[in-house]
């Protein structure tokens, strides 16, 4: 083997990789979904959604302004974030992702379901009340922080139910765990579905089956990262619990009546890295 090719040839290579990995780190792109009329309120035909899901508290210009003016373009009825916007640690870091929920409220009202990064640092630094805190000051801006709750929003005579889905630890294990959720597990969380258009925030894309049962039209879920790496014809590589290829890693996915928008994400965590898989801004237009 000539190791003066070898050498050379490798280091350029993995510059290339970093020279991407940044690229894709960097760049944002909104991914547009059409949800079909079925079952949707007729008032609620033409409203837009902007998801975010997975931001780590990642910063797309300072003040992530490039995010904002994103978001802002697309002008939006209604954002609805699907966890993972902070990330957990030993610090309980929030003022980035503070600020642009503040900033999020002032486009169009704003709904906040956790994610397992938020799950973590409740449990982590409920006690001081540190991250009650932070639930309170955003909840100040206006967003709504729905934490196993729901809320309604209505227009003329009709209503969409919204539901924050907040899973504990154990249905966030490996795949080689083999976790598995009933229908009871989520009704002890959230309740019984109701006679309603029903979107269900929830972060852990990998129950979609359950949800669907449980009566849910609309999921939003992140936590995947698109797979990390996204090769052609074969999709997300890896998931963020370490499955190959997994069955769920982006797009819309369908079971029965009920259709699910799977986010990309916005940022990375432990592994900073992104390959072919850049940011997304979900961008949902009802009944089109």
């Amino acid at each position: 083997m000539n190791w003066l090719i070898v050498i050379p040839i490798t280091g350029i290579l993995l510059f290339v990789i970093i020279v991407l990995c940044i690229y894709y780190n960097e760049t944002l792109k909104c991914e547009y979904y059409r949800v079909p009329k079925e079952k949707l309120p007729q008032t609620f035909w033409g409203s837009k959604i902007v998801m975010l899901a997975d931001l780590h508290n990642h910063e797309f210009g300072k003040g992530n302004i490039r995010l904002l003016e994103k978001i802002k373009k697309e002008s939006p009825d209604y954002i609805m974030i699907a966890g993972d916007m902070l990330v957990k640690g030993k610090n309980l870091k929030t003022e980035l992702v503070q600020e642009l929920l503040a900033n999020l409220s002032k486009i169009c009202p704003v709904y906040y379901a956790p994610g397992n990064h938020e799950e973590y640092l409740e449990r982590n630094f409920s006690q001081e009340g540190r991250y009650q805190k932070f639930v309170e000051e955003i909840e100040k801006c206006g967003v709504k922080y729905l934490s196993n709750q729901s809320c309604y929003i209505k227009k003329e005579n009709q209503k969409i139910r919204v539901i924050g889905l907040h899973l504990q630890k154990r249905f966030f294990a490996k795949f080689y765990e083999k976790v598995t959720m009933e229908k009871k597990d989520l009704e002890g969380l959230i309740g019984k579905s109701e006679d309603c258009y029903e979107i269900l925030i929830a972060h852990n894309p990998n129950y979609f089956s359950v949800y669907e049962k449980w009566g849910a039209n609309l999921v939003l879920s992140g936590h995947v990262h698109g797979g990390i790496v996204i090769l052609p014809f074969l999709g997300g590589v890896v998931s963020t619990t370490y499955e190959l290829f997994p069955k769920y890693d982006f797009g819309m996915f369908q079971s029965g009546d009920a259709r699910m928008i799977l986010s990309r994400g916005l940022g990375t965590h432990t592994i900073k890295l992104r390959l072919f898989n850049v940011p997304e801004i979900s961008v949902i237009l009802l009944g089109k």
